[in-house]
């Protein structure tokens, strides 16, 4: 998540750039936005021709050369000016990069889950295809950013904050789902109190409550009181009444496959059912495509699915 971050301001600062729009396109990019006023240092300026050996050779030259009458009397801040100079570049880039690699991060395969304890005993159950990063120093803001799906069980304390490319969510001390895929974000509280920031509107969620971006408003679950955790973490999927495209989007995460329905196939098809993630994908295929009166061809990390 941060290496290409990384490399991108190792090269704005070494002038590696190979074109002005590449130069800009960096300047456009969040890497810049987080950095900027350090970048910013260093823009437009030459880089120092630094050899330390070099110049240790001219200093020891310099001082064994035999005076003159005419001393010129040169003030130590010039001297060392150039020095200072490089010194100070590379502390400051020391520092950005070193703010870049300030972050632990853990990420998924298909079909990969994990369980992640955190610094202050809070917990967190990562999906398939998912990743998370969180800063080293934990103790000063409890942040983490999310990409795909995790449950979090955390610890009380200070405030709490999920933040993934479609919303926020902030809590002090509770278990909750987040679910981020491309466009489509999902949190499910199972217990306490969730903030959900989504497009600039706050909701609030309780026990029980869910938030879907595409109703845009909280539901209450009606098998909640049977289900304490996600039925992913234990390596399941369950449906009900569930649209055909939130359906394929979750195999295809599990088994690292890609569906192509065809055009006449019914987009607004909804399926209820569920498989385990030991089942093979031929038993899944064949379950839910007899559900929903589906054939199935696959070719390579393909499904091509089409009506009967």
């Amino acid at each position: 998540m941060e290496e290409n971050k990384s490399n991108n301001i190792k090269k704005f600062l070494n002038f590696e750039f190979s074109s002005e729009e590449e130069k800009e396109t960096f300047k456009n990019s969040d890497a810049y936005s987080e950095y900027k006023e350090v970048i910013e240092l260093f823009d437009n300026v030459s880089a120092i021709d630094y050899n330390e050996a070099r110049i240790l050779e001219k200093l020891d030259s310099a001082r064994l050369k035999p005076s003159n009458n005419k001393k010129q009397v040169i003030p130590l801040y010039k001297k060392w000016k150039p020095l200072s100079i490089a010194a100070t570049i590379l502390v400051l880039i020391s520092v950005v990069l070193f703010n870049i690699n300030n972050n632990l991060e853990y990420h998924t395969l298909a079909g990969e889950s994990t369980q992640i304890s955190l610094p202050d005993a809070s917990k967190v159950w990562l999906n398939a295809k998912s990743e998370i990063a969180y800063k080293k120093s934990w103790k000063k803001s409890r942040a983490i950013d999310l990409k795909g799906e995790a449950y979090f069980e955390v610890a009380k304390g200070k405030t709490f904050t999920v933040k993934t490319s479609q919303g926020t969510v902030t809590v002090l001390g509770t278990k909750f789902n987040v679910k981020q895929r491309d466009t489509y974000f999902e949190v499910y509280c199972y217990e306490g109190t969730v903030s959900v920031m989504y497009k600039g509107k706050e909701t609030i969620l309780k026990a029980n409550n869910s938030f879907n971006s595409k109703t845009l408003d909280k539901s209450m679950q009606k098998n909640a009181i049977t289900n304490k955790k996600p039925h992913w973490i234990e390596k399941m999927s369950v449906f009900e009444n569930t649209p055909i495209d939130d359906v394929i989007i979750d195999i295809g995460i599990q088994y690292d496959i890609k569906f192509i329905m065809n055009n006449n196939l019914n987009k607004n098809l909804k399926y209820t059912g569920s498989y385990h993630y030991d089942d093979s994908l031929e038993t899944v295929l064949d379950v839910f495509c007899q559900s929903l009166n589906l054939e199935y061809i696959k070719k390579g990390k393909s499904i091509y699915l089409n009506i009967k």
